[in-house]
C-alpha cells in the first residue's frame, strides 16, 4: 500500500503498460482495455536479512483496465486493474491436448509478427509485446519448413488453407509443440500483392518441457554449456583414467623388476647345473621334462642317457 504499481511491473513491460494507460485516458469511451504483463512476485520475509539477495521472479498476468470516477465531488480518475494470472496449459511432457482454445497470429508478407492473441500465452509462453515485430518464420521447426513452404504457396494461390497437417512451433522455453492451423490472407486490391497472413492455431500436443514460461538458455549459458561438453570430450580422450594409471604403474614396476633381474643375471657367473637343478622326486618324469625345469638347461647339447646338460653352455 502506498507504493507505485509500476514498481512491480517488469522493466520490459513498463512502456507497454504506460502506453495502455495513456490510450485509455485519451479515449475515455473505451470502457475496458487489456494487456499481458509480468508482475514481480513477493519474495517473502522467511529468509531474514537475505531478502535482497534472492532472485527476483516475475509472473505473467492478464490485466484488465477500467477508469472510474470514484466520487462526483472530486474530479479524480482512478485506474482499477483486474489481474488474472497465467499458468502453463501443460502439466506433463508432450501432453496430448483434446480441447485447446484456438488463438490467432497475424504476420506481414516479410514474416514480421503484427498481432498475437492473449489466448496464446498459456500455450506458447510469449507475451505479445515480446514477439511483435519478430520474424514469425523463426518459430517454425527447421524440419517442417519444407512442408510449410508448400502451405504458403497454396495460401498465395488460393487465398488460404482450410487446415494444415500437424507441424511444430517453438514455445518460449525453446521446446516445440505440435499444432494445426487454418490459414487466411489479405490481398491488397490495388497492388494485388499479399499484405498479411492470418493463422488460427489449434494446439494438439504440448512441448517436452511443460513449463512454457521457463526461461530459455541465454547465449552465454549456451556457450558455457558447449564449453563443458568440449571439456568432457577432452577429459575422455586425454586425461588418463584411474584403471589405466594403475595399469601403467604395474607395468612400470614389472619392467623395473625384469630389468633388475636381467642385470643380476649378467653380473653373476654361470653356476654348475647341479646347483641350479630342481629337486624332483617324481621318477615318472622323463629326462627331457627334468631338463626343462633346469635354469640354464635350455641347450641343444643334451645327453638323454644321463640327463645332464653341458656345463659349458652359457645362460640364455
Amino acid at each position: 500500500i502506498g507504493r507505485s504499481f509500476i514498481d512491480f511491473v517488469h522493466p520490459r513491460d513498463r512502456n507497454t503498460f504506460a502506453s495502455q494507460i495513456t490510450s485509455g485516458l485519451a479515449v475515455p469511451k473505451i470502457v475496458n482495455s487489456t494487456m499481458v504483463c509480468r508482475i514481480r512476485r513477493y519474495r517473502g520475509l522467511t529468509t531474514g536479512f537475505g531478502v535482497k539477495d534472492r532472485v527476483v521472479t516475475f509472473m505473467p498476468f492478464l490485466l484488465k483496465f477500467t477508469f472510474k470516477n470514484i466520487s462526483d465531488d472530486e474530479k479524480v480518475i482512478y485506474l482499477v486493474i483486474q489481474a488474472t494470472p497465467f499458468f502453463s496449459a501443460f502439466r506433463i511432457p508432450n501432453e496430448v491436448v483434446a480441447k485447446a482454445v484456438p488463438f490467432v497470429m497475424r504476420h506481414a508478407a516479410n514474416g514480421n509478427l503484427e498481432y498475437i492473441d492473449p489466448e496464446s500465452v498459456p500455450y506458447l509462453g510469449y507475451l505479445p509485446q515480446d514477439v511483435t515485430d519478430k520474424d514469425a518464420l523463426q518459430l517454425y521447426h527447421p524440419e517442417d519448413l519444407d512442408y510449410l513452404q508448400q502451405v504458403y504457396e497454396t495460401i498465395v494461390k488460393e487465398g488460404g488453407v482450410p487446415r494444415t497437417k500437424a507441424y511444430r512451433m517453438m514455445a518460449q522455453n525453446g521446446d516445440y509443440l505440435k499444432l494445426e492451423t487454418e490459414w487466411s490472407s489479405f490481398i491488397n486490391p490495388w497492388s494485388k500483392r499479399l499484405e498479411f497472413v492470418i493463422g488460427k492455431h489449434h494446439i494438439i500436443e504440448g512441448p517436452a518441457n511443460p513449463d512454457v514460461f521457463q526461461s530459455p538458455m541465454s547465449e552465454d549459458e549456451k556457450a558455457k554449456a558447449q564449453k563443458f561438453r568440449e571439456n568432457i570430450v577432452r577429459i575422455m580422450n586425454e586425461v588418463l583414467t584411474k584403471p589405466a594409471e594403475v595399469a601403467k604403474q604395474q607395468m612400470t614396476k614389472r619392467c623395473q623388476d625384469l630389468a633388475s633381474f636381467m642385470e643380476s643375471l649378467m653380473e653373476e657367473q654361470p653356476k654348475v647345473d647341479e646347483e641350479l637343478r630342481l629337486d624332483i622326486q617324481d621318477p615318472d618324469h622323463s629326462y627331457y621334462e627334468r631338463d626343462s625345469v633346469m635354469l640354464g638347461g635350455i641347450s641343444p647339447h643334451h645327453d638323454y642317457n644321463d640327463s645332464k646338460s653341458s656345463t659349458g653352455t652359457p645362460l640364455s
